[in-house]
């Protein structure tokens, strides 16, 4: 039976029952087509007929009403939570990274040959990457290389991005999600395995690649993972392509997730305007409620340029979700704005740490993880409905020259964990406006609540200060907010991340 009968079937029942089982469905069918199967290809129809189906011993229910928001059960949130406090690249993945290297060099992957060229090859990307040129992935070992090297730490990393989509409720129980420039695979690998381990939602997985090399690692990764974890996560053919040269009609329609992860800065030859246009074009093909993720390095230049590129890509009439706030109403001026995230380092994989023995080792760890990103929103959604009221006794942090060496209130977003150390507490606070970095400061010999009060918030919550002292720093031409032993903080009650930390 195709497809269209089987969702045509499902349609007819659908309308019978506000509610059943999927085996009532499969014994219309085919009674002995396994039900995980089944699943799988009604999974991407439910939005459609307004139907939602979750997992129930050993069997699904399909409901009818609307979906909503993708929400993880208890159980599930408890596992994907344990994973973020000691994470790593999970077992099947690895198998399926040194079967690859196997059946790709016709040698065992912990071969002294095969390692002295992966290491060769990394130390040649990590060259090219400060040198700040574009890294080439036209050769076997090149993309080995990143496999054994960065591959681990974007995986995990776009684990806590799409837990960040997931818990602030801008992910459905069944997604569209296109990858552009997907490498090896990674951000697919990483859906995949969240899915997997929270055992509910599903998801259509797109993507597009230009390097050949890198397309033969994602059909041999990707698929093999997802058969692994079940029917989670159905994943489409990749289309081979330069993301420079796309045009909207060449990629699928109704996307809920499209990802640009460590892509954009990939394209040297196009300026910040060019690179906006770029992307909203393609955002032509999301869905009415789709968002968008872009993930660059969290280096002072490519930080930068990524919020110089995000502030672009607004302008041409998407919303920015997070971290960003513009709680005055204004527009900001990123041309200063390095701000990322930090999140607890992933064990080191088998492959890591066989290339750890050899000479100069330490050069082939990779583990922490640093980025900075951005979630864009075709429906104008933010994440902080907050703006400050009419006549609030607070100052905007572009007049901070107006108020040197003054006491004052301010209202900001924090965009950083401690910049500091231990003693002196040093974090980013920015409230959308065009101004010259402010950091808020915690002097080493400051005691009480106040010395703690910014510790562990989420990444962009909205802070009130009340009584902060306002001095310049001339070595850096920013303003340090310096929190007093009378300084009063507040949060502002908004939706944040659930499991979110900044550091």
């Amino acid at each position: 039976m195709s497809e269209r009968d089987t969702v045509a079937a499902l349609k007819r029942l659908a309308e019978t029952k506000p509610e059943f089982r999927l085996s009532e469905l499969q014994r219309d069918l085919k009674p002995g087509q396994p039900l995980e199967r089944l699943a799988g290809e009604v999974r991407p129809h439910l939005d459609g007929l307004g139907l939602t189906l979750t997992s129930a011993d050993d069997d699904y229910v399909v409901r009818r009403g609307p979906g909503g928001p993708f929400r993880v059960d208890d159980a599930g949130r408890e596992r994907q939570l344990a994973f973020f406090r000691d994470p790593g690249v999970p077992d099947y993945i690895q198998t399926l990274v040194g079967s690859y290297i196997e059946k790709k060099t016709g040698k065992p992957w912990d071969d002294p040959v095969v390692l002295d060229r992966m290491a060769n090859a990394i130390l040649a990307q990590k060259s090219q990457y400060w040198k700040e040129r574009q890294v080439s992935y036209r050769k076997a070992y090149q993309v080995l290389g990143y496999l054994a090297y960065h591959a681990p730490v974007y995986l995990v990393q776009f684990e806590h991005i799409l837990w960040q989509v997931i818990s602030q409720g801008l992910a459905k129980p069944h997604m569209r999600i296109l990858d552009l420039g997907t490498g090896p695979g990674v951000v697919p690998l990483a859906v995949i395995d969240l899915l997997g381990r929270v055992g509910s939602g599903s998801a259509e997985v797109y993507a597009v690649e230009r390097s050949e090399e890198h397309l033969e690692a994602y059909n041999a990764l990707v698929p093999a993972a997802a058969a692994a974890q079940g029917s989670m996560v159905r994943v489409e053919k990749p289309i081979r392509g330069d993301i420079e040269a796309l045009a909207a009609a060449d990629l699928p329609d109704r996307i809920d997730l499209a990802v640009f992860s460590n892509v954009l800065n990939e394209l040297r030859r196009m300026d910040i305007d060019r690179r906006a246009d770029l992307v909203a074009t393609l955002a032509d093909r999301l869905s009415p409620d789709g968002t968008i993720v872009i993930v660059e390095p969290a280096d002072l230049a490519n930080a930068t340029a990524m919020r110089q590129t995000v502030r672009a890509i607004a302008d041409r009439g998407l919303a920015i979700h997070s971290p960003c706030s513009f709680i005055w109403g204004t527009t900001c001026n990123p041309a200063r704005c390095w701000t990322f995230e930090q999140k607890g380092d992933i064990r080191p994989t088998r492959l890591m740490e066989r290339l750890a023995r050899e000479k100069d080792g330490y050069r082939f760890v990779n583990v922490d993880i640093k980025y900075s990103s951005a979630l864009l929103r075709k429906d104008k959604k933010t994440q902080h409905a907050y703006r400050v009221p009419p006549g609030a006794k607070f100052a905007r942090l572009s007049h901070l020259r107006r108020h040197r060496d003054k006491k004052i209130n301010i209202v900001g977003a924090v965009m950083s964990g401690n910049l500091g150390d231990a003693r002196t507490k040093v974090y980013k606070v920015c409230d959308g406006t065009p101004a010259d970095p402010a950091y808020a400061i915690v002097p080493a010999t400051l005691r009480g609540t106040n010395r703690d009060a910014l510790e562990g918030l989420p990444y962009g919550a909205i802070v009130q200060f009340y009584g902060v002292l306002v001095r310049f720093n001339r070595d850096h031409g920013a303003y340090n907010l310096v929190i007093l032993p009378g300084t009063r903080i507040e949060t502002v009650g908004c939706p944040v991340a659930e499991g979110t930390e900044i550091t």
